[in-house]
């Protein structure tokens, strides 16, 4: 999450030229953030199938690792959602890792262009989430949050500006114990 301004720096330089791509599909950041990664919780096989039926263009490693959650990914993958589009930048990164001795998986949306406050409010009255601490930056907050899904605790965390605008950088990410399906 040190990465977010150069990050979005970088995807602007590079993905501009490209067209082709997916376009913004109406919903709010917080939206498409809750449909990748929050309603059935981090689900690294399936981004990765989702990316690549959809021919998301891959971010490079060193971009990936600077925003993933994870201190010590097993695996990790990063894309660019709707790249040459008129939408703002916006990426998907997934990961792997252990804490302690459970294996997780976390999902990361970034978004420039996002409206942080009303981000952060849909988070807490959509998914009941409760703070658990935050750290301030440089001009950045990261706010801390628990929710629960399905009887698990998942770890959520809001990378915002401190003075919000409504065309924010935001960067969110959940984290939680990976769930085998049967």
């Amino acid at each position: 999450m040190r990465g977010l301004p150069i990050l979005l720096g970088f995807a602007a330089i590079v993905f501009a030229p490209l067209g082709g791509a997916l376009a913004d599909d109406g919903r709010s950041s917080f939206d498409r953030f809750a449909d990748r990664c929050l309603d059935r919780g981090p689900q690294y096989d399936r981004a990765v199938a989702l990316a690549r039926r959809n021919n998301w263009p891959a971010l490079a490693a060193d971009l990936v690792l600077s925003i993933l959650p994870l201190s010590e990914p097993v695996a990790f993958e990063g894309w660019s959602i709707g790249a040459g589009s008129e939408a703002p930048f916006e990426a998907l990164v997934v990961g792997r890792g252990m804490i302690g001795d459970k294996l997780v998986e976390s999902c990361t949306t970034a978004f420039a262009g996002a409206d942080a406050a009303s981000f952060e409010r849909s988070l807490v009255s959509t998914r009941a989430a409760n703070p658990s601490g935050e750290q301030n930056g440089e001009g950045r907050v990261r706010k801390f949050f628990t929710i629960e899904r399905d009887g698990f605790k998942e770890a959520v965390t809001l990378d915002l500006p401190i003075y919000p605008n409504g065309s924010d950088e935001v960067l969110a990410s959940v984290v939680a114990e990976q769930q085998i399906e049967n």
